[in-house]
């Protein structure tokens, strides 16, 4: 939570804004869905699912008419909901799989990373750099995603 406020209010030029930190936000539930799926609790996936639309739409506001304050708040509330949810699966199911659910820690990382890597300093400025960055910070629930789908395959099909 402490990671998700810093780069919510960190300037665009830092590779932060609210968009970014929505983003995260938003990768974090995506990536935690599956987890939580095969964890046994179908209930958490589901809303964790309702939780990314609902942050999709205010993301979506925020690009259309930025106001800072909206986005703060609504993330680390919704923040705060994610990580009851988490722990509750944890503590209930004990079926999760802990390997996938360390890699969800990268993404509040790889987004500043990958920018500081990929995109060039002052050639991306303002809310495009912003979205760009949300997407580099959502690229770990590509690989949690691969790696339960090599580790579970027969969960997947039916």
């Amino acid at each position: 939570m402490w990671r998700l406020d810093a780069v919510t209010k960190a300037p665009t030029e830092c590779n932060g804004g609210s968009v970014v930190g929505t983003a995260m936000l938003m990768s974090l539930m995506l990536g935690f869905a599956p987890v939580a799926l095969l964890g046994g609790s179908s209930t958490s996936a589901m809303l964790c699912f309702a939780a990314v639309a609902g942050l999709g739409a205010v993301a979506i506001w925020e690009l259309a008419f930025p106001r800072e304050a909206l986005c703060t708040s609504s993330s680390l509330g919704a923040g705060s909901g994610f990580l009851a949810v988490v722990c509750t699966v944890t503590l209930i199911t004990q079926q999760i799989d802990l390997a996938e659910l360390a890699l969800l820690l990268l993404i509040p990382y790889t987004g500043q990373i990958g920018a500081w890597l990929l995109l060039p300093p002052n050639r991306i400025r303002g809310r495009t750099r912003q979205v760009l960055v949300g997407l580099i910070a959502a690229s770990p629930v590509v690989v949690v995603t691969a790696i339960l789908l090599v580790r579970h395959p027969d969960s997947f099909v039916q």
